[in-house]
């Protein structure tokens, strides 16, 4: 990416994971104010939960961005009208990933927004705390394109780079980069519009289509039956009981978020 700013042609969406107190609103703020062009209006769609953690940031006050809150239940997201032409949603910091991803997948087939990235915003120094952190961030990073690595004091660089490593080694393909004071090297890098998300649920099917003849157009085994469908996706698929076949820690439970 030469470009300083990223400029989009359609509506677009960003989806931002991340715990409570990861830094996510900072990230943004950053994203947003040295990332995008200056004349793309920008909506911001918080969890009326975290939203006071983003009164003050320049995002908020720049000129043509709106922010919005909605109320998370467990299900479903409810935004209102959304009229920016380039929207962030930041799941809710303490909910399951599952559950948000779902929901936000449900609004997007509705929407005229196409999906840019799933960025996860990672919070290095509680995760190495608490290791059920590490399982909840593994279904965010399943679903992300980028994941920036934030909060990083009093975590050791061997800590890092294993942390980095386990994903590199089961091939996944989403960049990692790091986040310093609130602040990414390249912000245009981590907005362009690139998938290298290990998931295939936002993907379309049609585009897995081969000729039988080909054997070099064949898919990975599954690639293209998984694609979107939320019921064939491993973290989001369920057992006859409703429940997750491959769920993730409860982390309002752990006793580490305010």
């Amino acid at each position: 990416m030469n470009s300083k700013f990223v400029l989009f042609l359609n509506k677009t969406v960003y989806l931002v994971f991340g715990a409570r107190g990861s830094g996510r609103a900072a990230v943004v703020s950053d994203l947003v104010e040295f990332g995008l062009d200056p004349t793309t209006s920008v909506e911001l769609c918080v969890s009326k939960d975290e939203v006071g953690k983003w009164n003050g940031l320049a995002a908020a006050n720049r000129d043509g961005c709106e922010m919005q809150t909605y109320e998370w239940k467990g299900a479903g997201l409810d935004f209102g009208r959304v009229v920016g032409e380039c929207v962030f949603i930041v799941a809710d910091g303490l909910a399951d990933p599952a559950d948000s991803v779902e929901a936000f997948y449900e609004w997007l087939q509705g929407s005229e927004y196409e999906l840019a990235r799933v960025i996860c915003v990672v919070d290095c120094h509680r995760a190495y705390e608490e290791e059920k952190l590490i399982v909840w961030y593994d279904c965010c990073i399943h679903f992300s394109d980028v994941v920036l690595l934030a909060n990083r004091h009093g975590v050791s660089n061997k800590w890092v780079d294993e942390f980095k490593e386990r994903y590199i080694k089961q091939y996944y393909p989403c960049l990692f980069d790091f986040v310093k004071r609130g602040r990414v090297a390249n912000p245009s890098l981590i907005l362009y519009s690139e998938v290298r998300r290990m998931t295939k649920l936002f993907d379309d099917a049609e585009e897995f289509a081969f000729d039988d003849d080909d054997e070099e157009d064949e898919p990975f085994e599954g690639e293209e039956a998984n694609a979107g469908d939320p019921s064939k996706d491993p973290f989001l698929a369920k057992r006859g009981s409703g429940q997750r076949q491959k769920p993730v820690p409860d982390i309002r439970s752990l006793g580490i978020f305010q």
